[in-house]
């Protein structure tokens, strides 16, 4: 029984994971089931384990490899 997978079927967080833009997502989420205190949303979020993960891309370049040329 050690090896099953549960899944999080959170409306709440999948919406917020599937959203592009999480600030405008926040505050909707917050009208939608928080009578708009968002407070109450990132004290929810907390409750639940859910980090709010901002890629930074500029930390995550890959350098590219040169291009292998043969001469023919």
């Amino acid at each position: 029984m050690s090896n099953l997978v549960y899944l999080n079927n959170d409306p709440i967080i999948l919406e917020l994971e599937s959203s592009v833009n999480k600030d405008a997502v926040k505050k909707t989420l917050a009208f939608k089931y928080f009578n708009g205190d968002e407070s109450l949303l990132i004290e929810y979020l907390r409750t639940n384990l859910y980090e709010d993960v901002k890629p930074s891309f500029k930390n995550h370049y890959i350098e590219p490899k040169s291009q292998l040329e043969f001469s023919f």
